[in-house]
């Protein structure tokens, strides 16, 4: 009987009734398809073309672009750099934000205060950050080197640039890690610290058996992010060193501005972005492979 007075309502819905839903999805699925799809399939286009200064495809070219990539030795110089970056922001970024959750789960005063200010770098554009750590790091008259009492070329010298670039990427992401990681200790009970108090456990046993299991899965989630963020990492990038000095800094994503915007080679620019997206797509893969044997539900 449920099963016919469902069927039976199903047949008395309007044509509008039934579209009803789809109409208000469209303008999502629009947006997802114009700045989504449509790149990601004309990027895939493009890469096997030979394109002219505007970005038209004019030459059939096949898997050259991606062959002329593998041979050319700044593409694995740009990769190594790649990794390097990718290793020091996405550690490091979760690192920070770790300890800052710690220093502010336990109420004191001005504890609200220091939460905002380890939040803070969230609301901070990267553009905005760049040009206020381009000062920072000035060779002369920079605060860092004041404070120091160096003359060093923070972001000049290829020994320094890319550790200094990380630095700054690592403190913009550590808000964005410090909410989630806040948000994931406080739904850990109180029960288990009392009951590990009481069997004579310390805070590093409490912090690696009770704390470090029970946000596995803030964890987990959050070196996804951070390691496809750090991969997309440009505007630093291009305002502090250049992918200079050399290719110290030469990252995947500045190669593959480079590339489009400055040599005009859209199809090498698109090949490189396919082969980025591949790169990503894999780690993100092998990750969720990880899950089951390294977070607890």
């Amino acid at each position: 009987m449920r099963k016919g007075h469902a069927s039976a309502v199903r047949s008395r819905l309007t044509f509008y009734e039934r579209m009803e839903p789809y109409l208000f999805l469209a303008p999502a699925l629009l947006i997802f398809c114009v700045f989504l799809i449509y790149p990601f399939v004309r990027t895939n286009y493009l890469s096997f073309f030979l394109t002219d200064k505007y970005g038209q495809a004019k030459v059939f070219w096949a898997f050259r672009n991606y062959t002329d990539i593998f041979k050319d030795k700044s593409f694995w110089i740009s990769l190594k750099v790649t990794f390097r970056f990718v290793l020091m922001v996405a550690s490091g970024g979760l690192i920070v934000g770790m300890i800052t959750s710690l220093l502010t789960v336990k109420k004191y005063i001005g504890n609200a205060f220091a939460g905002a200010v380890y939040a803070m770098p969230v609301a901070i554009a990267s553009a905005a950050a760049s040009m206020s750590f381009k000062m920072i790091l000035h060779p002369t008259n920079g605060l860092l080197n004041i404070l120091l009492g160096t003359s060093i070329n923070w972001t000049g010298n290829a020994n320094w640039a890319l550790y200094s670039v990380a630095a700054m990427t690592i403190w913009l992401t550590s808000g964005i890690n410090f909410i989630f990681i806040s948000a994931g200790l406080r739904n850990i009970a109180d029960d288990l610290y009392e009951s590990a108090a009481i069997d004579g456990a310390g805070y590093w046993r409490k912090l690696w058996h009770i704390t470090l299991p029970g946000l596995s899965p803030t964890l987990f989630f959050q070196i996804i992010i951070n390691i496809i963020g750090a991969f997309q990492s440009f505007s630093q990038i291009r305002l502090l060193t250049r992918g200079g000095p050399g290719d110290a800094t030469n990252v995947i994503v500045y190669n593959i501005y480079k590339n489009a915007f400055e040599n005009f080679r859209f199809g090498t620019a698109a090949a490189l972005s396919v082969i980025l997206f591949i790169i990503i797509m894999g780690i993100t893969l092998m990750q969720f492979k990880m899950e089951k044997r390294s977070v607890n539900y």
